[in-house]
């Protein structure tokens, strides 16, 4: 019924502090789990220890008992005269000597039952002569048989056969005869001697240690465990137990690998836990096997205590969870009442109760904050468009100022007052700043920006309110009381609030500051005067704080003055750069700017007149340079509207100075270029006329560079300079050549010798000829004069 009722309101805040309460519900329940398991864990190691701890002093107890039986052994077996009766070959030619021997062997066997008062009996059976010897005498086998042997656990011809068993050495369960006939179960250590060959036993030595003498070893740990405690042998034969019980037939005997270890096997409907422990020093195993309900019998209080406390939670948590989350989710289904139908969503009955409380309060108080804002926003409206009324003087006489000022939160400190403009040079590097943003937004941004620094800076010391005037910012500063400075306060102000916004918002800004004025009707002046300020930025430049006083007591009185710009400087400018002298045309340009605009300051007026004169002046000069005007305004289409829309003379200067640059490298290069091209064709003609001179020349034998050089007025080595850099050929070259091909016509002629046509050509000595003509012919003029007729 509780489920069918709480379905339906499965996403309710109900089950999910329902299930929050079960959870922490589990927590406790979870604990008590965890204790009941680590305590029964720790019980259950405790036993193993203890367990353990118990089978090792069995272990130790008992290693030292089978120790003195295999020291027993040892001593019999190494003997002397044991050994001499055993391997002697004496009795082949004294037999008479075996007896007293033996008598001798028997002898020392007492004294050893004196020195190891632990072995209950021992004794030696000699294959040979079918007889024992014990400490004392000596008996036939059939003898020895019934006095120590227990005929119903082991036959005479079984015990015959044990006895005659090769290579025999181990500990084994056997029942022995007391001294007055009743059977004693005992462990028996069996120790054959070799014969001297592979298949004979000579002797065999049994020492024998009563059960009830190592009983008593066992008794703590069936004590403690109540379960079973055994010693096996290396064939895994039951030694000794503390029951009578026969081996378990489901103990896996092949689990008994280690040197120790813990392993469980299950009997029937039971489950036992195995704990062992190997003897390296008598390859014995020491065996526990504990039923495994001893450790829950023992654990049967931790957990009875343990259900009782789970059971004590489950019921004590579901009530105290029930009357929790009835009682807490009272109070949120009278909230959820009181919203349900008073929002724009309705409430459905299977929504979760917090979530449906959170959109409702979301709604309301976005719903207020879409209200104030608007309210805000509206208020911000009317008092800016108030500031604006009162800079411009145009106030609504049906309002009073005074409840204006109250209403718009507004009060003046005193009757001291003065503006501010401030005029935003580059916008792009702050908006840059705001991706993902719509312009519109990004300059109502910038705009709150600037009137928030600019009112704080001004509210340090006195009262600013901050109005958009079309492309500017106005700041109304009301002066404080007790301040003092005046101008230059309002300086200070401007300073900082320019410095501070360039270097936060990369906000670049031109301030005017008007001059201060007592009343409000001398709010409008002030505006005027910084309005006039402003227009000085392009007199004084932009991103400056523009002082209305300075402005005016840099000007002077005469306000129509002219500005300095000479015919004959204007005719210099243009020459200069005609001619490509930038350096000199951009002095000129500078000394122009100079003369006019260092204070005094040229009224802004005659600034502008003098900029479009400078445009004009530079357009004229591109047009009387002729060939450059069309080249110009293709690779430079928009170099004259960037010089018209100079803001400042500083822009203007810029912008001429980069006119300059332009203009100039172009005519020097042009003019650079006319003198390349004279002096080339000048070369020309002189490389012909040295070519001419040595034509005709030729057959003179005074013909060299030092006769050119003196016939043309220059230097002999300047002059082959200048022929080799035109030519690519020396002059002394070019004069052999010449020669040569005279050389060759003539003798193609066959009317001339050789000699003849050497001096002809104008050598004195036909070998030099000879030498020269080879040089350039490869040949000798014989030779060559030799090909012709052939």
């Amino acid at each position: 019924m509780f489920l069918e009722r709480i379905w339906p309101k499965r996403r309710s805040i109900v089950l999910k502090w329902l299930f929050s309460y079960i959870v922490v519900l589990l927590l406790p329940i979870v604990i008590n789990v965890v204790v009941y398991y680590e305590s029964s864990k720790t019980l259950e190691s405790e036993i193993h220890q203890a367990n353990s701890s118990l089978l090792k002093q069995v272990k130790e107890d008992m290693d030292n008992q089978f120790r003195n039986m295999e020291r027993l052994n040892f001593e019999l077996t190494w003997n002397l005269k044991v050994q001499d009766m055993l391997y002697s070959n004496k009795y082949d030619s004294y037999p008479n000597e075996l007896p007293y021997d033996q008598y001798q062997v028997t002898q020392d066997m007492k004294v050893y039952k004196s020195a190891y008062p632990s072995i209950d009996d021992f004794y030696m059976y000699i294959g040979s002569q079918d007889a024992v010897l014990l400490p004392g005498t000596r008996r036939d086998s059939d003898l020895a048989y019934k006095l120590l042997v227990d005929y119903k656990a082991l036959t005479f011809e079984q015990w015959k056969g044990l006895m005659r068993q090769r290579e025999l050495r181990g500990f084994m369960p056997i029942v022995r005869l007391d001294e007055e006939g009743k059977p004693r179960k005992a462990i028996a250590y069996v120790s054959s001697y070799p014969g001297r060959t592979s298949d004979q036993t000579v002797a065999t030595n049994v020492i024998l240690v009563d059960r009830s003498r190592l009983i008593k070893s066992m008794e703590n740990v069936q004590l403690f465990t109540s379960g079973l405690v055994m010693v096996m042998n290396k064939n895994n034969e039951v030694l000794l137990a503390n029951t009578d019980a026969p081996l378990p037939a489901a103990l896996p005997l092949d689990k008994f690998k280690d040197a120790s270890g813990l392993f469980y096997y299950e009997e029937g409907s039971k489950k036992f836990e195995v704990f062992y422990i190997q003897s390296a020093a008598s390859e014995m195993k020491y065996v526990s096997i504990i039923p495994s309900q001893l450790y829950w019998e023992k654990a049967e209080h931790v957990r009875t205590f343990t259900y009782m406390s789970i059971l004590i939670s489950i019921l004590g948590g579901s009530v105290l969870m029930y009357i929790f989350v009835w009682r807490n989710y009272e109070p949120i289904r009278r909230l959820v009442k009181s919203f349900a139908g008073k929002i724009s969503f309705p409430y459905a009955k299977d929504e979760n109760e917090l979530n449906f409380l959170q959109q409702a309060m979301d709604v309301t108080l976005h719903e207020m904050d879409k209200l104030y804002d608007r309210m805000k926003q509206q208020n911000s409206q009317l008092r800016s468009n108030f500031i604006v009324k009162l800079l411009k003087g145009r106030l609504d006489s049906q309002l009073p100022v005074d409840e204006a000022l109250t209403a718009y939160n507004m009060r003046f400190q005193s009757e001291e007052f003065a503006v501010l403009l401030f005029y935003a040079e580059d916008s792009q590097p702050f908006y840059e700043r705001i991706p993902n943003m719509d312009i519109g937004e990004k300059r109502k941004l910038m705009q709150f920006v600037i009137t928030n620094v600019v009112e704080e800076l001004a509210s340090q010391k006195h009262r600013g309110f901050v109005a958009e005037m079309d492309d500017t910012m106005a700041c109304l500063i009301n002066i404080g009381i007790a301040a003092e400075g005046g101008t230059e306060e309002l300086m200070r102000i401007a300073r900082e609030a320019q410095q501070f916004l360039a270097n936060t918002y990369h906000i670049r800004l031109t301030v005017s500051v008007s001059a201060v004025h007592s009343g409000l009707n001398g709010i409008p002046q002030a505006y005027m005067e910084a309005l006039d300020a402003m227009e000085y930025k392009l007199v004084i430049g932009s991103k400056e704080v523009l002082s209305y006083e300075e402005i005016q007591k840099d000007a002077g009185s005469d306000a129509e003055k002219a500005y300095y710009y000479p015919l004959q400087v204007e005719q210099q400018l243009i020459n200069y750069v005609k001619i490509g002298d930038v350096e000199k045309a951009k002095r000129t340009l500078e000394d122009v700017f100079a003369a006019n605009f260092s204070k005094p300051v040229v009224p802004v007026q005659l600034a502008k007149c003098l900029m479009f004169d400078l445009v004009g002046t530079m357009i004229k000069t591109i047009n009387e340079i002729g060939d450059i005007h069309d080249t110009f305004f293709i690779e430079n289409p928009k170099r004259i509207e960037r010089l018209m829309a100079c803001e400042t003379v500083r822009d203007m200067q810029q912008q001429l100075g980069e006119l300059l640059i332009k203009v100039c490298e172009y005519t020097s290069a042009k003019r650079q270029k006319h003198i390349q091209q004279s002096r080339q064709r000048a070369l020309s003609e002189l490389v012909q006329e040295v070519s001419a001179f040595i034509e005709e020349h030729y057959n003179d034998v005074n013909l060299n560079i030092s006769m050119i050089g003196d016939h043309f007025d220059m230097k002999a080595t300047y002059l082959s300079k200048l022929f080799k850099d035109h030519t690519g050929e020396g002059l002394l070259d070019y004069i052999n050549k010449a020669r040569i091909r005279k050389a060759k016509q003539m003798i193609a002629d066959h009317k001339k010798s050789v000699t003849d046509v050497a001096g002809l050509v104008g050598y004195n000595d036909v070998n030099a000829f000879i030498r020269t003509f080879k040089k350039y012919e490869g040949i000798t003029p014989g030779k060559y004069k030799e090909s012709l007729d052939a």
